[in-house]
């Protein structure tokens, strides 16, 4: 009877958390009010609530989690990247700071296996990456790289802006975007030695001139890479092979082209079921949905702006069920509920407010 009892409250506790998901804010506020905020999303209602702030950095702008789900990594506006350690009640404690190795870190995230780091310095054009200690804080940096470039938007591509860097899901190599060139920098990746190489069967893809590729995602299956341009608010898909080599297959636009304001694309991702791709603009202010074709073409699905200003990020809870967008200058979020079937979007409410939002990132997503 004891043991039907036990088993019984485990079930009881497990189905009551499986109705909550975790995620973290990041922030562009600076100062010492500059925090990560700790939140939870209520599966059930798409409901919000505040469980915690962190001041430890100034302008915690982008987050990343390690797989192992132990420990929190985010850039800062004093050209650091931070580490912090993931409690058993979510909450973070702050472990070490090292320097970014480059102006303006603005991306960071994880190699799947948890012994690297990366960060891409937009105003600086670097890249670098660091290896991490068992206990998740920040080693030592292993490798840096100085981008020199240029496109012919002068005034947002007059010398190479590293923007985003990110492993491939199998670990194999590390793709960094340089939006002031029209570049993705290709990396191979050997964890054993702990070493970043340019990748021999192709160092770098090149864009469409003055597109400035800004972030990008990668399907589950590995084999097709999905490139938001910021500049030319377009989403470029292409096939990625086993050797890294990336290749387009097709561009689309992510917003009207005769728009009366000016826009920029900011953040890109997946739907946990991978079959769609969702993407956001500034100006203009919309989500815009894109399903993936078996051949890894796009096929647009719709936009919605309801509530939605200045969305510099967002993101999708690892149930599939709701999207929760950071409104920059709203200084609040916006929650969708998400048909995962079609992909489409639907106004569920304005939700809390946050000082610069400009990073959603789950415990238990991407």
């Amino acid at each position: 009877m004891r043991n039907s009892l036990l088993v019984v409250l485990v079930l009881l506790t497990m189905n009551v958390y499986s109705q909550k998901s975790i995620f973290y804010i990041g922030s562009g506020q600076k100062g010492p009010d500059a925090s990560i905020t700790l939140a939870e999303l209520n599966l059930q209602n798409g409901e919000i609530s505040i469980k915690d702030t962190v001041n430890n950095c100034s302008g915690p702008g982008y987050l990343a989690i390690s797989s192992n789900k132990r420990n929190l990594y985010a850039v800062s506006a004093d050209n650091k990247i931070n580490a912090f350690s993931i409690g058993s009640d979510h909450h973070l404690a702050f472990q070490n700071a090292m320097s970014s190795f480059g102006e303006n870190p603005c991306h960071i995230s994880v190699h799947p296996t948890g012994t690297m780091v990366y960060t891409a310095n937009y105003s600086g054009g670097t890249f670098s990456a660091y290896s991490v200690a068992k206990d998740g804080s920040i080693d030592k940096v292993i490798f840096t790289d100085q981008y020199r470039g240029s496109g012919p938007n002068t005034k947002r591509q007059d010398r190479s802006h590293a923007h985003y860097a990110t492993p491939t899901p199998n670990g194999k190599f590390v793709l960094v975007t340089d939006l002031g060139a029209d570049k993705i920098m290709n990396y191979k990746v050997s964890v054993k030695k702990n070493k970043l190489v340019p990748n021999p069967k192709q160092p770098y893809f090149t864009s469409a001139a003055g597109a400035g590729p800004r972030h990008l995602v990668i399907h589950p299956s590995g084999k097709y890479l999905f490139l938001l341009n910021e500049l030319t608010a377009t989403v470029t898909a292409c096939s990625l092979d086993k050797d890294g080599v990336i290749k387009e297959i097709a561009s689309y636009q992510t917003a009207p082209q005769d728009l009366s304001v000016g826009n920029t694309s900011a953040a890109i991702h997946l739907h946990p079921n991978g079959k769609f791709v969702y993407v956001s603009n500034r100006g203009y202010n919309a989500i815009g949905a894109f399903k993936i074709m078996e051949d890894g073409r796009l096929e647009k699905v719709g936009d919605v702006r309801q509530g939605i200003q200045i969305p510099r990020d967002f993101n999708i809870d690892p149930t599939g069920k709701f999207m929760v967008v950071a409104n920059q200058t709203k200084n609040n979020l916006v929650v969708y509920s998400v048909n995962s079937e079609t992909g489409e979007l639907s106004f569920l409410h304005e939700s809390v407010d946050t000082k610069e939002p400009i990073c959603i990132t789950f415990l238990d997503g991407k």
